[in-house]
Formats: structure tokens, C-alpha cells, sequence
């Protein structure tokens, strides 16, 4: 089929809110594979084809370069929004053609077919969806690969015309759409994810040709944004809270030679570059879960050979088969991330979300793994899930904290493509929802403020909405003390017989006391008003207060809006002596049954090291920095050399000791420089900083001064 003369014009968009800064800055994959494939079968075709994740540009395309066909990507963080985006088109252009496609869907992502039901009201859903989307002319509910290439077919049949298309008033291969009488919706036959054919061993999708060789995604290989590979689609497992729990779609793959030639490709550009991302991400649901990743560690190694490139590789980990990512990981010289998420250890809820954990003595077994590659761990728990109690989560989270693991607690996002976003989950569960805004996601484009507004569950028939308070409160103490900045007092309290998560409680009882008095517990009292604050009754109830000038200016300083337990984090490095005081007070009270005179010389020169070891107040200090440097210190017991031997008894250390502390110039300017690229300095200090620690979350040397022994 030709186009003759005509060039077809296509815009194919994954939005991403930058207003404060981007949530995310992966190369958009997704959008390369729907494009490469487009190209390929239309080859001899003119068709001019932009890929975009600047909303910006998105909307400056659609007016000067003006597309015939706009594809834009759904998610929760962007769905609103890719819904104003079509608006826009439209309005611009009424013969433009607009397609969504993305998990933000009441279908979910992968379904075989949509149906009316009584019990999820799916069909009804998917209709109201669409109604409340004019603008929008398909929802590929297919894969997008091979959807488009569908659409735009059908496009050029039309002559160009998607008033022609919509006046057929007929379905769509792959896609809803809404009938001409707009009371009920089109559901076109479903269209097999590419590569179907065979075993997950097929391969089949290497018939997608690569965005990355063949060069387009170069646009965005800049150093700014992480390069992404999907290895393999698809996921074998169905967590009831995640969209990919309801996708019944086969697994397939990319061959390890295609895949092993674009992280080639990309590092040779990448080494081209003076300053950059060293980072790659795995976008598989579970890398490394196949004997096939092991194969295509074996080809990245050759890439790390020859251009020191990637230095770290984000994945996520394996629900099964994980010593495969441990020998990936050492075959990819310690440069893997090993972190595991549990969301929960309590086997009810387990059962309830359909999740299949590995036991705890495989999770012990696997942490020791981790711990001898010299890594440290972290694990992801949601509340409220079904089943789940204050006390099983508090259990959970000892479990977590008593095995040395950095835990993570979020809250439960009732996605509507998700199971646990559906009616018969949300009666059988009795769940209750508030709605708030997904922070960075938002912006004013063209006049129109637009905000992406998350539904989230606060209340079971198992956890009342005080005790998901309580648990998300206390989650902030657990992110807090996880940061490696106290990696010393977890080590000191550990060597005292005080259980990490016996001294959390006894933080939180203690800053939670109407006697004590701090800037701590100011703080905490202030993240426990404002985790109750953000919601909403209502998504419009949301929209309305934020829309507010006041409120906008707020949202736009950070004052309301921001990641929580992010935002408090960075607040609280700030008065990181204050905490300091706060925790060894919380030592020497509240577990002093077997204390001695020694034992209060360790504390006391402990925390005396900790509160001058840290360069934070410089990076924002006026002074120059030979005037807020401490040249030395003077302490009694020798607390940074029993560090570094902390398996020895404290009596070796005891000892009168000097160091001298110096501030290194060029780290701290590096720091600044860094924290600028977010944010201005000064009244925006604490968000910028909040998100720069976020970055380095694992890292406590970096914000230590240079110090040596002199005596």
C-alpha cells in the first residue's frame, strides 16, 4: 500500500510532567518499539515519524508541525495529562487522530477480551472511561506494536480521514472505541502480542526492528536520560495489586544477540559523552528469572570490557530463581541491584493478592549473598493489602529490620487496571479510598492547569484508617533511620543487644511523648499532619484545591504535594544533630538496665563523632569554608576505628584519641552544582535537597568530611 505524494505525519508521545522536575528520566522504550515497528511496515510509505517526552514540545508539534496522528501513552502519572493532550489536538486539528494506549485502562493491560460483568462492571467502566475522553479515538487495549500498525493502515484506507474511520462507526482491531450513539463501546478483536509464537524461548519479538540501532531513540542517548531494554514482555505472576496481575498474554522475548547489541550501541555513545548517566535499566517484570539473562550477562560483560559501561543496572528482581541474579551479578562485576520487595510477610495476604514470596529462610539465605558482595538491602512493603493488620505489618517490618534491611513502605494505589482497583475486590475487602496528587505530577500547559490525582486505599475490613496511620507514620521513623548516615548507631545499638526495630519503637514512643521536646519531634509531628492532610474525599475535590492560586504556588514551592517520606527525609538531615541528640537520649533512657560508667564514654564519644563527622551544614552554609571547618576532636573512646572492627568488644578502643576534620572544596562545590540542577538554593533548599539525597540514597560517605587520625 502507497501514499502516493502525502506525507503521513505521526507523533508518538510518552508525556512526563517536568514543572518540578521529572519523575522520570528512562528513555521511552516503549514509544521506540511502537515506532521502529510502524517504520518497517510502511517502509516504502512517506511517513514522517517524532517521538517526544516533552510535554512542551509535544504541544508545539501540534501546532506547527501538525500531525495526522498523534499515539500517546496512559499511565497513572500522566493519564490526565495524554487526555488534555488529545484535547488539544482536536481543538488544533479535528481531523487529527488520536490513540491512547497504556495500563491506566479499566481493562488492565494484556487482556484477551472485555466483557460486561456484573460483579467489575469492566465493559461499563471501559465506556464511562471513554466518555469522559471525547477526543480521544481509540484505546489500544492490545499491544501497541502491533496496534498502530493497524490503526494507521486503517488511516490510509480512509484517505487520511479520521472522520471516515469514525463514521464507519465500526470496531477496531485491538482497540475500544466509542459507537457513533456514544451509549456503548466497540471492542475489536484482540491482537497477539508479537512474538507469540513458541516458548518463552522463541524470541519471536526480535522481528521489532531496534529503536536504539537503528538509531531512533539518539535523541534522547544525551546522558540525561537512562537508557531502558525490555528484554521480555509479559509477566508470569498475578500480584493483585499491580496492572500486569490481570495480564493473560504469553511471555516473549528479544533474542540475547539483539539485546546485547543495543546496550553495545548504547555504550559506545554513551563513552562519547564527557558527563552522564553510567546507568541502564531492565524495564522485564523479572530479569534474570530466565537462563537466557544469564547468556546476555555474559555478552554485557564484553560491552563492560571494552567501555567501563554501564557502572550500575537497575532491574527488578526475580519472584523465583533468584540465584541467577546473584551470578549475573557477580558476572557483571558487583554491579547489579539486589533488592528484593516482599509488600508483605503475612501468609493470609499473601494468599489474598496472589503472591508468591520466598520463604524467609530463602530470603535470609539470599540477604547473606548480598551482604558478601558488600551491598546492602532494601525491600518494599504496601499498606493497607487485604488480610494485613497493624500488628502483622509491625511483625513484617521487624522481620525486614532485624535482618539489616532498608524498608520501604508505600500505600496502596488501587489502580483501575489492577485487580485490587475493581468492584469485587474492593467489596469482598471492604475497602475504603481517599484520592491525592502523585507528586511532580502536575503542570499548566496551554493555559490549563493539569494535575494527576491517584486513588489510593486507607482502610480495610482488617485495618481501620487510625492504624493506616499509624503504620504510615512509623514508616517514616523506619525510612529515616534506614538512610546510612546512621549505619554507626545501627551497628553501636546492635553491639548494646538493642534490636534495630526494638530501638525504631522506642524513637517513635519517645519523639511521640507530649513531655519530650525537639526539633525531631516537631518534625514528626508536622510528616503525621501532613499524611492526613493530602487526601481527598474526591479526585475533584483534589483538582479544586490545588486549581486554587494559594494552593498552586504552594504545590509549585513544595510546601504541599511532595513525596512524604522523600520530603521529610531531607528535612530531617537538616537538623541532623538534633536527631542525633534525639537517638543516643533514646539509648541512654530507655535502654540503660546493664549501663556503666565505660559504656557512657562509648556513648558519649560515639555521638560526639556523629555530630561533627557530616558536612551537610556547609553545603548551605553563607560562611567560607575555611571558617565553618572543625580542625580537630577529642574523644575517649576511639568510636571510627571499632567501626571498622565492630565485631571486637568497645574495651579495645578505649582510648583518649584526636582527629583532625577538613572540608573538601571541591566535593562540596560538586554537591551544589548538583543540587542547583533541581532547584535554586535557598528558600527550595529543602525539596532540592530532599531529591538529591533521594539519588544517592545508599551512599553516606559522600556527605562525610575528610578527617585523620593525629593521635
Amino acid at each position: 500500500m502507497s501514499i502516493g505524494m502525502k506525507n503521513l505525519k505521526v507523533l508518538l508521545g510518552d508525556p512526563r510532567h517536568t514543572t518540578v522536575g521529572a519523575h522520570s528520566y528512562f528513555v521511552p522504550i516503549g514509544i521506540g518499539y511502537i515506532g521502529s515497528n510502524l517504520l518497517k511496515h510502511f517502509k516504502k510509505n512517506n511517513i514522517e515519524l517524532k517521538l517526544s517526552v516533552d510535554s512542551e514540545e509535544i504541544f508545539t508539534l501540534l501546532d506547527e508541525w501538525k500531525p495526522d496522528i498523534i499515539g500517546i501513552s496512559n499511565y497513572v502519572w500522566n493519564s490526565h495529562l495524554s487526555k488534555f493532550i488529545c484535547e488539544y489536538a482536536k481543538k488544533t486539528n479535528p481531523n487529527v487522530l488520536c490513540v491512547l494506549g497504556g495500563p491506566e485502562f479499566p481493562a488492565g493491560t494484556g487482556a484477551i477480551k472485555i466483557e460486561n460483568n456484573t460483579e467489575d462492571r469492566t465493559y461499563d467502566k471501559c465506556l464511562q472511561f471513554l466518555i469522559d475522553r471525547p477526543f480521544v479515538d481509540y484505546f489500544a487495549y492490545s499491544d501497541g506494536e502491533i496496534v498502530f500498525v493497524e490503526i494507521v493502515k486503517q488511516f490510509i484506507e480512509n484517505n487520511f480521514s479520521a472522520k471516515l474511520m469514525k463514521d464507519r462507526d465500526e470496531p477496531m482491531k485491538g482497540c475500544v472505541s466509542l459507537t457513533k450513539e456514544k451509549n456503548k463501546i466497540h471492542v475489536g478483536e484482540y491482537m497477539s502480542r508479537i512474538g507469540m509464537e513458541g516458548s518463552v524461548k522463541s524470541e519471536g519479538r526480535d522481528t521489532i526492528p531496534s529503536p536504539y540501532s537503528t538509531g531512533l531513540l539518539d535523541k534522547f542517548l544525551n546522558g540525561i536520560f537512562v537508557p531502558s531494554f525490555e528484554t521480555a514482555r509479559g509477566c508470569p505472576f498475578l500480584c493483585t495489586f499491580c496492572d500486569q496481575g490481570l495480564d493473560n498474554s504469553k511471555i516473549t522475548t528479544f533474542s540475547v544477540k539483539r539485546i546485547a547489541e543495543e546496550v553495545s550501541y548504547v555504550a559506545e555513545k554513551y563513552s562519547k559523552l564527557k558527563t552522564g548517566t553510567k546507568t541502564i535499566a531492565m524495564f522485564d517484570s523479572n530479569w534474570g528469572m530466565y537462563e537466557k539473562d544469564l547468556r546476555l550477562a555474559d555478552e554485557i560483560l564484553k560491552v563492560m570490557d571494552k567501555y567501563d559501561y554501564p557502572k550500575y543496572i537497575e532491574c527488578l528482581t526475580p519472584k523465583s530463581n533468584w540465584n541467577n541474579l546473584i551470578q549475573i551479578n557477580d558476572k557483571l562485576k558487583n554491579r547489579v541491584a539486589l533488592n528484593l520487595s516482599m509488600q508483605s510477610l503475612k501468609i493470609e495476604t499473601l494468599t489474598d493478592i496472589k503472591r508468591r514470596n520466598w520463604t524467609k529462610e530463602q530470603y535470609i539465605e539470599f540477604l547473606s549473598k548480598v551482604r558478601k558482595r558488600g551491598k546492602d538491602s532494601a525491600s518494599e512493603m504496601i499498606i493497607p493489602l487485604p488480610s494485613e493488620t497493624e500488628k502483622s505489618y509491625f511483625e513484617g517490618v521487624k522481620f525486614l529490620m532485624d535482618n539489616e534491611v532498608q524498608t520501604r513502605t508505600y500505600t496502596l494505589m488501587m489502580l483501575c487496571g489492577a485487580e485490587l482497583g475493581r468492584d469485587r475486590a474492593i467489596k469482598q475487602f471492604d475497602m475504603k479510598s481517599k484520592w491525592r496528587i502523585l507528586p511532580k505530577q502536575f503542570g499548566e500547559y496551554c493555559g490549563k492547569k493539569v494535575f494527576e490525582i491517584e486513588q489510593i486505599c486507607i482502610e480495610t475490613n482488617t485495618m481501620n484508617y487510625q492504624e493506616y496511620l499509624n503504620c504510615r507514620n512509623y514508616s517514616f521513623i523506619v525510612k529515616l533511620l534506614g538512610h546510612p548516615v546512621f549505619k554507626p548507631i545501627d551497628k553501636l545499638t546492635r553491639k548494646l543487644g538493642i534490636g534495630w526495630f526494638d530501638f525504631s519503637r522506642a524513637v517513635t514512643s519517645v519523639i511521640q511523648n507530649k513531655d519530650y521536646k525537639g526539633k525531631f519531634k516537631d518534625l514528626y509531628q508536622e510528616f503525621c499532619k501532613e499524611s492526613h492532610e493530602e487526601l481527598f474525599e474526591t479526585r475533584e475535590e483534589a483538582v479544586n484545591f490545588y486549581s486554587q492560586n494559594e494552593n498552586y504556588k504552594s504545590l509549585m514551592r513544595g510546601d504541599i504535594g511532595e513525596n512524604l517520606s522523600s520530603k521529610y527525609t531531607g528535612k530531617a538531615l537538616l537538623i541532623l544533630e538534633d536527631i542525633i541528640t534525639t537517638l543516643f537520649y533514646v539509648i541512654r533512657k530507655k535502654f540503660n538496665k546493664n549501663f556503666n560508667e565505660d559504656l557512657n564514654v562509648v556513648l558519649d564519644s560515639s555521638e560526639k563523632w556523629l555530630k561533627n563527622l557530616y558536612l551537610i551544614d556547609a553545603i548551605f552554609s553563607d560562611s567560607k569554608l575555611e571558617k565553618v571547618k572543625k580542625d580537630e576532636l577529642k574523644i575517649d573512646f576511639d568510636f571510627p576505628e571499632w567501626l571498622q572492627n565492630d565485631k571486637q568488644p568497645f574495651e579495645k578502643f578505649k582510648k583518649n584519641s584526636t582527629y583532625k576534620f577538613s572540608l573538601d572544596s571541591k566535593k562540596i562545590d560538586y554537591i551544589r552544582s548538583e543540587i542547583k540542577t533541581i532547584t535554586l538554593l535557598g528558600k527550595e533548599r529543602e525539596r532540592a535537597f530532599s531529591r538529591y539525597i533521594e539519588r544517592r540514597s545508599s551512599e553516606s560517605n559522600f556527605f562525610k568530611k575528610e578527617f585523620e587520625k593525629v593521635m
